[in-house]
């Protein structure tokens, strides 16, 4: 198969073309151009991009990883000659795959090429198929170490051996200890554990069965002893309750008979004849307002009897002198008189009488006056006489008295509305009722105690219920629990068997380890010589493909893991492409930056091998350094700068 032009819109790449030539191509680009996009563009045209990769930390599914960046649709197309004709492969998106759509023509005609299909592609086209394809004409960026791989390992050993395509011995291995794995590994997937297991969950299940169904019957025993010893609870308490309401109904009575004594003791309302339907406070208050006013009565009457014996005396005294100075004016004027005529009359007895006269005058009019104000002076009023305080005080004792007699009415009716209300009657039966041999609470919290057992044991019963039916029958039971004893003798002798075919594979595989792969270690020795020029001419591989070299005069080989980093490089490179000669001898080999350690010395020997090579194949080598470029170009090997 050669490659003649690849078309893609992948990843960086935008209906980007490469056509390689047909033997070694250099294709030289700087970091970041393409180059490693392109050599996944190829491995999925071969292969196709997985849908269950799925996106880590630090790790992108290549369905993410090589979306186109324009956002166009993820397409691909591959110019190739193959078997002597020209096919071309496209790919495309499907709904649920982002290149899964697949197309091979015939390039001139566009009929379709028969047998190729998106799944089987690449392992027609590049007779491998693509887990071997990647381990060895697939050289990844970095990826030159090889690993070991069950379809790489039997590839090698049927070509290394008999040249077919045989089983190799690991997948063999593989397959018995799979077989006897499923015998006997652990609980999961042993078919012995399983049946050990069974076996034991059965013999655990049949004696749980029987504890069942002890259990069951001691629960229905229990049960029908608790109900009966409820029943005969609930008969005393109900005793109980028709003796607490005998005592109720005498209660009742009793309180009934007191309240109509208290019905008549209540007086009958009539109106006062002072006080009327008044309180007792608002009597008192009138009888204190009465007492006030009869005190304030007295005291004015005091006031005025004292004021009118002043005004008497006022006047008894005006009066007084008033005769007093009349009697003296008589006298004087007899005096005056006998004077006159005894004597001549002087002026002064004349004027002592005017003055006695003037004085009687004064105290007359004094006199009136006193009078006429006694007369002005209002009568004095007789007070009430009532004892208001005495009569307010006896009609606020007779209210507190029917006030009493009411409260007591009306606590004796409380006290009949609520035995009532607790169920009292004033009749009752005349039964003849004998308390039960322990009291009301007593008999209260046994039954509760009972109650608690009986739901308890009622528990107890529907878990037996509930084990013994969820269990099966034991018959059936005790018939699986045989038909194991047989099936785990068998599957015993079988993997006994397996353990035999073990041992004699293991015993032939060590003597097909001692010539494992001759011509691929030959060949790897080979192109290892080539690459170091001849400064080591031996290498050996083991089955997991790890490397040993030995220089020319060497007794003991060194381990790859002693060799310098480019050494590494280019045994593995001779490694891949001695495993490419045997496995895949028609596919491209692409290399990706597969020289990038090499000096220029060996670089120099590297390209001239790959030259020889590619007059028999198609190799492309990725290149980021102008190196490789220049030494194409001198030697007349294509170029393709991107």
């Amino acid at each position: 198969m050669r490659i003649k032009k690849l078309t893609a819109t992948f990843g960086a790449l935008e209906n980007a073309v490469l056509e390689p030539g047909p033997g070694l191509t250099v294709i030289t680009a700087p970091n970041e151009a393409g180059k490693s996009t392109w050599a996944a563009f190829w491995r999925a045209m071969l292969y196709g991009v997985s849908t269950r990769e799925q996106n880590k930390a630090g790790f992108l599914a290549d369905k993410t990883r090589y979306l186109p960046w324009s956002g166009a649709p993820m397409s691909g197309e591959a110019q190739l000659e193959w078997q002597g004709k020209e096919i071309t492969l496209r790919r495309a998106p499907t709904k649920t795959n982002p290149f899964g759509g697949f197309q091979a023509v015939y390039t001139a005609s566009g009929d379709p090429a028969p047998g190729l299909t998106a799944a089987n592609a690449g392992e027609q086209l590049a007779g491998v198929g693509k887990e071997v394809y990647l381990r060895s004409a697939f050289v990844g960026q970095g990826g030159a170490a090889i690993g070991a791989s069950q379809e790489l390992e039997a590839r090698i050993a049927a070509l290394a051996t008999s040249g077919e395509e045989d089983v190799a011995y690991s997948a063999v291995e593989r397959t018995l200890k799979d077989w006897r794995n499923r015998r006997r590994l652990n609980r999961s997937n042993g078919l012995i554990p399983q049946m050990e297991e069974e076996r034991s969950r059965l013999e655990a299940s049949l004696r749980e069965m029987s504890d069942a169904r002890r259990r069951k019957g001691s629960a229905e025993q229990e049960l029908e002893r608790l109900e009966a010893k409820r029943e005969e609870l609930q008969s005393d308490l109900e005793i109980w309750a028709r003796i607490e309401k005998h005592e109720l109904n005498r209660r009742y009575g009793e309180a009934y008979l007191e309240w109509e004594k208290a019905k008549e003791a209540v007086p009958e309302e009539v109106s006062h004849p002072v006080f009327g339907t008044m309180t007792g406070e608002e009597a008192w208050a009138l009888a204190q307002e009465k007492q006030k006013e009869r005190e304030a009565a007295e005291e004015e009457n005091r006031r005025l009897a004292a004021q009118r014996e002043r005004l008497e005396e006022k006047r008894w005294g005006s009066r007084g002198w008033m005769l007093r100075f009349a009697a003296f004016s008589v006298i004087w004027l007899v005096g005056m008189l006998v004077n006159f005529i005894v004597n001549t009359p002087t002026p002064g007895p004349l004027a002592a009488l005017l003055l006695t006269l003037i004085c009687t005058a004064v105290f007359w009019m004094r006199w009136k006056r006193a009078l006429r104000q006694l007369d002005e002076l209002p009568l004095v009023s007789q007070p009430d006489e009532t004892d208001w305080l005495g009569q307010a005080a006896e009609y606020r004792e007779t209210l507190a008295k029917a006030a009493q007699a009411k409260a007591a009415e009306a606590a004796a009716r409380r006290r009949v509305d609520d035995l009532a209300a607790q169920g009292g009657r004033l009749f009752d039966t005349l039964e003849m009722l004998y308390p039960p041999a322990q009291s009301k609470a007593a008999t209260a919290a046994q039954l509760a105690a009972v109650e608690r057992e009986l739901a308890w044991v009622r528990g107890e019963l529907a878990r037996a219920d509930g084990a013994l039916s969820q269990m099966g029958d034991p018959e059936g039971a005790e018939d699986r629990k045989s038909e194991l004893d047989k099936q785990l003798a068998q599957r015993l002798e079988e993997y006994d068997a397996l353990s035999t075919a073990l041992e004699a594979l293991s015993a032939a595989n060590d003597q097909l380890r001692q010539r494992f792969s001759p011509a691929l270690n030959q060949k790897a020795g080979e192109l290892f010589a080539a690459l170091t020029g001849g400064r080591w001419d031996r290498l050996a591989l083991a089955r997991d493909f790890s490397a040993q070299a030995a220089r020319e005069g060497e007794a003991l080989p060194r381990s790859a893991l002693a060799l310098s980093a480019g050494t590494i490089d280019q045994l593995y490179l001779a490694v891949r492409l001695a495993v490419c000669a045997l496995t895949a001898p028609d596919a491209p080999i692409l290399l990706d930056d597969a020289l990038s350690a090499f000096d220029d010395g060996r670089m120099e020997r590297a390209l001239t091998l790959l030259k020889e090579m590619g007059e028999e194949r198609q190799i492309l080598l990725f290149s980021c350094h102008s190196r490789e470029a220049a030494w194409a170009r001198a030697q007349g090997v294509p170029v393709i700068e991107l």
